[in-house]
């Protein structure tokens, strides 16, 4: 799927992104990001225009993304409504552009 050149590019794109390191976590969370993406975009390689939108991904999961900002709370019952995009996260959106349909079978032969 992902070489170790394609990780430790979308890592640096990631911690550029933050300004700071990722720290000791760091490529494993960058490895399970690329993961994440290529299974949301059906995909089994990053090119590299969309190892940015990976990167921001990378962030979204280091900061415990669930899906969006809190859109609204009721308490009696304790209700939370979180503000997802049309992709669910806000993260995932951004990979739009590279999502393909997903495929019924693969030609072998």
């Amino acid at each position: 799927m992902t070489g170790a050149d394609k990780v430790a590019a979308i890592r640096a794109k990631a911690e550029a992104l933050a300004g700071r390191s990722l720290g000791d976590h760091g490529a494993a969370l960058t490895e399970m990001a690329a993961q994440r993406a290529c299974a949301w975009c059906c995909r089994e390689d990053i090119p590299e225009e969309m190892e940015q939108a990976v990167a921001a991904l990378v962030l979204a999961m280091e900061g415990g993304e669930s899906g969006g900002a809190v859109k609204s709370v009721t308490r009696g019952d304790t209700s939370i409504t979180y503000a997802v995009g049309e992709n669910g996260s806000p993260a995932l959106a951004g990979l739009a552009p590279w999502r393909r349909l997903g495929r019924l079978g693969r030609d072998d032969a």
